[in-house]
């Protein structure tokens, strides 16, 4: 008696409809994981959150997963390696640490500009060439900036021509021509509007309809903008190094390392007074805390430490009370949350 041995037969022994459906089904489920982006638009840490890489029409990316409106994907390319440090934070390998516009990334070295990544973004290193890193970086676009990606670019199967008949040749076209590409980041004022400090803080001042802005941040409706111009030197006088004003929660936890130790005004909703457990690392146990919503409008949420006198007075204050605070943040998230934690250093009059 023989017995055959108990493997898989080769390729060469499969029958030959089998191996044609294998070679010709798997490239098209991988081309399916890529796509374009349809119109320029900015990759996010998370649906609606800090915007990490402005992305120009045209850019391929490979697509992940969905949320609601938006979808996941991951942008690779080429940056230069002096405009990176090493991290080891959240898992990544490289921080973008260049001008205050940020770097760009490019399909090679010295190729093409794909994208436009903003300082402080994470990025995981794949490899090293010379003097630039090839990154990736997974986030989150709108569902309407992807586009199907071009047909030359899925493979197919085509029927060969009979013998007698002639080769046809396409029509010669013209290259069509290079879109512009715009900067996401850049805008102009629409209309007549006034600036505040905080989103519903006190009011800065006002900016004329078509004054240019670059957009820095987004907090639900309000936008955090940069303005350029000229004032007389006479009217200014040296900064009191006072708290930062306008920075958001999203902000914070983007680039902890740029804020963590700072003062900042933020305006919050004060929901509870509570005692810190072994879950929140971060704060002492047994210490107090205000539980508060913010900042405003944001609809996170923020640890803020306080002394027992402290305590003991806002106990003292009505449920959903909103307050300007000036804290210091002590940690960008903590262990298990994405909530901030600061310290209390004093109320700002309203």
């Amino acid at each position: 008696m023989i017995y055959a041995p108990q493997s898989s037969p080769g390729l060469g022994r499969l029958p030959a409809c089998i191996v044609l459906l294998a070679l010709l089904f798997t490239p098209q489920l991988k081309a399916q994981d890529q796509s374009e982006i349809s119109s320029d638009t900015r990759l996010r840490k998370e649906p609606e959150g800090v915007p990490l890489v402005s992305l120009p029409a045209g850019t391929e990316v490979e697509t992940k997963g969905a949320r609601g409106d938006w979808h996941e994907v991951v942008v690779d390319g080429w940056i230069f390696s002096s405009s990176t440090m090493a991290t080891h934070r959240d898992g990544f390998d490289l921080v973008v640490r260049a001008s205050a516009d940020g770097e760009n990334i490019r399909e090679s070295p010295n190729g093409d500009v794909i994208g436009r990544v903003r300082n402080g973004t994470l990025l995981h290193k794949l490899e090293t060439r010379g003097g630039w890193t090839h990154v990736s970086r997974s986030g989150w676009v709108p569902k309407g900036a992807i586009g199907a990606r071009a047909a030359s670019d899925t493979p197919a199967v085509s029927q060969p021509a009979p013998a007698s008949a002639p080769p046809v040749s396409p029509p010669p076209s013209s290259p069509a021509p290079a879109k512009p590409q715009s900067d996401p980041d850049r805008a102009a004022i629409a209309r007549e509007t006034p600036v505040f400090a905080t989103p519903q803080g006190g009011k800065y001042g006002t900016l004329q309809t078509g004054a240019p802005a670059r957009i820095l941040g987004h907090s639900g409706e309000w936008a955090r903008v940069q303005v350029e111009g000229w004032v007389r030197e006479s009217d200014l006088e040296e900064a009191s190094g006072g708290a930062l004003t306008g920075i958001t929660a999203a902000e914070v936890r983007s680039d902890p390392s740029k804020y963590v130790g700072r003062a900042v005004e933020w305006r919050l909703q004060l929901i509870a007074v509570q005692t810190a457990d072994e879950l929140r690392t971060e704060i002492p146990r047994g210490q107090s805390y205000l539980l508060t919503r913010g900042p405003l409008p944001e609809p996170g949420f923020v640890y803020v430490t306080v002394t027992e006198a402290q305590a003991a007075e806002f106990r003292t204050l009505p449920a959903l009370q909103e307050l300007n605070l000036r804290v210091v943040i002590k940690a960008a998230r903590t262990k298990y949350l994405t909530t901030p934690v600061v310290e209390f250093v004093t109320r700002v009059a309203e």
